[in-house]
């Protein structure tokens, strides 16, 4: 019973790996990929009297924000 689970196991994941291995793409040929363009779209902002933009990132203690207007 064992002998047939460790065989049935076994080439279910040769089967797995044979499959997997002919998904992957390959990139040997001489046809290669354009650069990755680096511009990040800006976002228009209009802050009003008296505020300023801050950009979103990681405030004090990790906490990630979202860009926001903000009193000066």
């Amino acid at each position: 019973m064992r002998t047939n689970l460790l065989g049935c196991l076994t080439a279910l994941g040769l089967a797995v790996g044979v499959q997997t291995a002919g998904a992957a793409p390959s990139l040997s040929s001489s046809v290669t990929a354009g650069p990755i363009s680096r511009s990040v779209p800006v976002a228009h902002h209009n802050c009003g009297k008296g505020q300023y933009w801050v950009p979103s990132g990681y405030a004090k203690r990790g906490k990630y924000r979202v860009g926001h207007c903000a009193p000066r």
